[in-house]
């Protein structure tokens, strides 16, 4: 391809160099640079990427497209831009040949519940005969692929290659999880979505985002691109985002809701039952992710997958056979007491997979969490202050400390946690920490071990990771432990 015809579709452009001249692909990250790339030099957190302009013409870079200024050398083609972000997300959608516009992509975004989300729609689009993509942070799936998700939202350049592959594997729609950091850094610029899906809000990623407004017109950024809203009409942030949104929309919920709602919730140990008036008859259905949440996740791709026209036989099947690997998922492990795997991160995912938990347990609510390391510090005492009021023992341990020191990231927690009359203990390692829960608990106790859900891996200091499975650790100290399980 030549370079000329891959900036195309850029503005307000300073060309300095022969834009006449083949080129071997984009990359945004110099280590991956090959003789003839061109290298988007973008922002990350922490680093400026012209930092590695240098490198990446070492490596055999001939263009450079970046935006601010920088020293230029001979022999190399710069473009300056306005933005690199937005540049990376136009030159890599025209790399691949616009797959986006080859497709119905439906975008979900909100604190809690967007992953369930994406896997609700996907199966019962599956279910009624549709060819669909999902995107998401667990994994990405189309046809008979599946691939290890790097981050919830790919990077532009990313995303446009897994939808081209989509395009090439005859996907007709796309589900993807759109967080709010692929909305403020333009990772999904440029893509049109058929339908956006609001779950919710609450306070997470302050340290990216700094306020509530920041993150909520983050988030409103998706409705901008999108042809119809659904939107959670119950979440406290739900009239400012309605009144945000100009196009076609509409709501779901228990109390608010004006076009998707359900009726007799019954939360059990295990499932989630309610009901729900479609063309004048009662439709009963059941979920196995035990949760009231559950119940919002569920008529929110019931509202979306409805717009393709989904009948209940689909919906009622494919929910029902649901499995969202780390929400509110039951390990089985054949004793007498639960044991609950959880994605529950924030203050407010931990407090209502808690909540949602004391409806039903008979036993005590013995919770095993951590926070990640340089990550928003403010949210760990309020983590600590949730569980130590709503369990009846906490064991606080390790998450995904990367830089920072394990035991200095407990004692925040811990600050929150001594606010309350909650009885809690300290274990550094997260496995001495999980089997401490399980020796412990009685016949009809819930072990709640919340933080990591899905993730198969603990995130230590320079980006390392080291195997860590809390499934399969609850297994492995469920098959050491005796039959009786009272201590």
């Amino acid at each position: 391809m030549l370079l000329q015809y891959l900036l195309e579709d850029l503005t307000n452009v300073e060309i300095s160099g022969d834009t006449n001249q083949e080129i071997n692909k984009i990359e945004y990250d110099s280590k991956k640079i090959e003789k003839g790339d061109v290298f988007v030099a973008i922002n990350g957190y922490n680093e400026d990427g012209k930092e590695y302009i240098d490198d990446a013409i070492k490596r055999g870079a001939i263009a450079i497209v970046y935006d601010g200024e920088t020293e230029k050398r001979d022999n190399v083609t710069y473009i300056k831009v306005e933005d690199a972000r937005i540049a990376l997300a136009q030159m890599a959608a025209q790399y691949y040949g616009h797959p986006a516009r080859k497709l119905k992509i439906i975008g979900v975004t909100g604190t809690k519940g967007k992953t369930t989300t994406t896997y609700m729609i996907r199966d019962i689009m599956l279910a009624s005969g549709k060819k669909i993509g999902m995107i998401g942070t667990v994994c990405n799936t189309y046809a008979d692929v599946k691939e290890e998700a790097i981050r919830t939202s790919p990077e532009s350049l990313d995303l446009q290659a897994l939808l081209a592959r989509m395009v090439e594997k005859e996907m007709e729609y796309v589900v993807m999880e759109v967080s709010s950091h692929a909305l403020a850094l333009n990772r999904v610029y440029g893509i049109k979505f058929i339908v956006g899906v609001f779950t919710n809000l609450s306070e997470e990623h302050l340290d990216f985002h700094e306020t509530m407004d920041n993150y909520l017109n983050a988030k409103a950024k998706l409705f901008e691109m999108s042809d119809f809203a659904i939107v959670n009409g119950d979440d406290i942030y739900a009239p400012r985002l309605l009144k945000m949104i100009q196009g076609k929309k509409a709501t779901y919920g228990l109390d608010n809701a004006v076009d998707f709602t359900a009726t007799d919730v019954r939360v059990n140990p295990s499932y989630v039952e309610f009901k729900m008036y479609v063309n004048k008859m009662v439709e009963t259905i059941r979920i196995n992710i035990p949760g009231r949440y559950t119940v919002y996740n569920a008529l929110a791709a019931i509202g979306v997958t409805s717009l393709f026209g989904a009948q209940m036989d689909a919906i009622i099947g494919s929910l029902g056979a649901l499995r969202v690997p780390g929400r509110s998922e039951v390990v089985d492990i054949n004793k007498t007491f639960t044991v609950i795997v959880d994605y529950a991160h924030t203050p407010s995912s931990l407090e209502a997979v808690i909540t949602s938990a004391k409806k039903y347990t008979k036993g005590r609510i013995i919770v095993v969490f951590g926070c990640g390391g340089n990550r928003d510090k403010e949210k760990r005492a309020k983590m600590g202050e949730i569980a130590g009021r709503l369990a009846d023992f906490t064991v606080i341990t390790t998450d995904n400390p990367r830089d920072e020191k394990p035991a200095e990231i407990i004692a925040d927690i811990e600050l929150g946690m001594k606010q309350t009359r909650g009885l809690y203990k300290a274990i550094e390692n997260r496995r001495q920490a999980i089997k401490f829960a399980m020796r412990i608990a009685w016949k009809s106790d819930v072990i709640i071990i919340a933080g990591k859900g899905h993730e198969k891996y603990q995130e230590i200091e320079d980006g390392k990771r080291l195997f860590f499975d809390d499934k399969e650790i609850v297994k492995k100290i469920a098959e050491e432990m005796p039959d009786k399980n009272i201590q």
